[in-house]
């Protein structure tokens, strides 16, 4: 028990969100355009100040919905592709191969091929890549790209799987290769060249600029080297995303401003060492940082259980609708809208059948063991929780395991106001029939159903094989009967 700790808002009230419950159910996703296209302002804006010519590319797999790419695409952002899917809606969406870069591992040639094709700006894992691209193209693109992975890497979170550069991470040309790569791509026909590095992800604070520091030294060393040995320029230069974003409420967020300084005292430095004379383009990828925040997921609670000198709150939503508590032991704040006073410690869990399906207060699952969280006394059965800061690797990261439906997705719209939100639905929730749409029977095994209705067609079987000469005998006799009546009618 305790008073109320730092809290999180959501934009929409509790009667708003009860309203919203009532028409789509529960559980439902809620993102929030302004609040993404202010963000995405305040990074560009901060960024171009240094660099007018900066763009970020958003990565697409934090929530890959058509309309948010819309909102992000219109707010002035390119796409990073990891996967042909998310080609896919970049080319539905009719983006300019120039504004998407497909960043992809262990690539297929198949994928090679669809990504070249695309004309979409390659970055590539490995330096096996060329060859695939070449065995399976017969040519290289123009501009490529290269994933460089210094041999170490960083993040601020207790996740070990978000160190993205060193031998435990599987992406990226590492040193001894990467002059190999260029050289390969070169010989091969590509004529412009960028390079990219992303070595951490939820990287945060005022310590993460040195991250970002360390970040742009290595890269522009690295390409300033690979210049003068090929004799090739590079165009752009990736620093990748991983900002992170302030999941527990005491956290602050990253200051935009303070770490477009910090880049671009570092850039100009080793710009001006390396004697580096056609500048290259700053990119990043950012995707968490932009959405992140500014998405909830809203559950119900539907049963409230005591056992073990624990209270345990669940919910009709599950790992499958917010993968990373029970994956990562990852923090998500929850509050209950409409409750307040005295709290309590309450475990917060989903109605998967798996032990790590846990929103709050779960035991180690392989990432690190949950932390509490205290909510009102009095929150219970009926009531909604709601889960801040899903807006990014929440929806996306979704499954179907023990047939869990996808939650809708809704976006409130710009215009709204406090008294008179407008909120679009922007995904349906998937359905019991969708689940096996694509599934097909074996026609040669009868179905319990088939088997009872096979039951019932061999009754009417045997009856006509017992009895179908009595059948015949009076079917001749009616017949015969009929056609002497016609004679004598005649």
């Amino acid at each position: 028990t305790g008073t109320m700790p730092h809290q999180k808002q959501c934009p929409l009230d509790q009667l708003q969100l009860e309203r919203l419950a009532a028409q789509y159910g529960t559980p439902f996703q809620l993102y929030d355009e302004q609040a993404i296209r202010d963000n995405l302002t305040a990074l560009l804006g901060a960024f171009r100040k240094h660099f007018p010519t900066f763009q970020n590319y958003f990565a697409v797999k934090a929530l890959p919905n058509p309309a948010i790419l819309q909102v992000v695409l219109d707010s002035g952002c390119g796409l990073d592709c990891s996967s042909t899917a998310e080609l896919h809606i970049a080319e539905q969406l009719g983006v300019d191969p120039e504004h998407v870069m497909y960043t992809s591992n262990y690539t297929s040639q198949n994928d090679l091929e669809r990504a070249y094709n695309q004309g979409v700006i390659m970055n590539l894992d490995d330096v096996s890549l060329v060859d695939s691209l070449m065995d399976k193209t017969g040519r290289m693109p123009d501009l490529v790209s290269f994933r460089f992975n210094p041999g170490k890497g960083n993040t601020d979170s207790e996740t070990a799987s978000n160190v993205l550069g060193g031998p435990t991470a599987k992406f990226g040309v590492p040193e001894e290769q990467i002059e190999l790569a260029y050289r390969k791509a070169k010989e091969a026909g590509a004529t412009r060249f960028g390079i990219h590095m992303m070595t951490g992800s939820c990287v945060i604070g005022d310590d993460g600029n040195d991250y970002w520091a360390e970040t742009v030294s290595l890269l522009v060393t690295k390409m300033a080297e690979l210049s003068a040995v090929l004799d090739i320029e590079f165009e752009f230069v990736n620093i990748g995303g991983g900002i992170g974003i302030p999941y527990k409420p005491e956290d602050d967020r990253v200051d935009y401003n303070k770490l477009a300084d910090r880049v671009h005292l570092v850039w100009t430095e080793k710009l001006k060492q390396h004697r580096v004379k056609n500048h290259p383009r700053l990119l990043m990828e950012c995707g968490r940082c932009i959405t992140g925040p500014y998405g909830w997921l809203v559950a119900k609670c539907d049963v409230v259980k005591h056992a073990f000198d624990n209270k345990y709150c669940g919910l009709d939503a599950c790992m499958a609708n917010l993968m990373r508590p029970g994956m990562y032991g990852s923090y998500h704040h929850i509050t209950v809208p409409g409750k307040s006073g005295e709290l309590q410690v309450t475990k917060v869990v989903g109605t998967l059948c798996e032990n790590n399906d846990w929103f709050a207060g779960g035991p180690d699952c392989g990432g690190q063991a949950q932390r509490d969280q205290s909510l009102p006394k009095d929150s219970g059965v009926g009531d909604l929780f709601v889960l801040h800061d899903t807006g990014a690797h929440s929806h996306s990261m979704g499954f179907q395991y023990n047939g869990k439906l996808r939650a809708p997705e809704l976006l409130l719209r710009s215009g709204s106001t406090v008294d008179k939100p407008v909120v679009h639905l922007i995904r349906s929730r998937d359905t019991v029939e969708s689940l096996y749409a694509n599934t097909f029977q074996l026609h040669d095994i009868l179905t319990p159903k088939e088997k009872k209705i096979g039951k019932s067609d061999s009754s009417v079987q045997g009856f006509l094989r017992n009895y179908w000469a009595v059948g015949a005998i009076f079917l001749t006799t009616l017949v015969v009967n009929v056609a002497v009546s016609c004679r004598k009618g005649k």
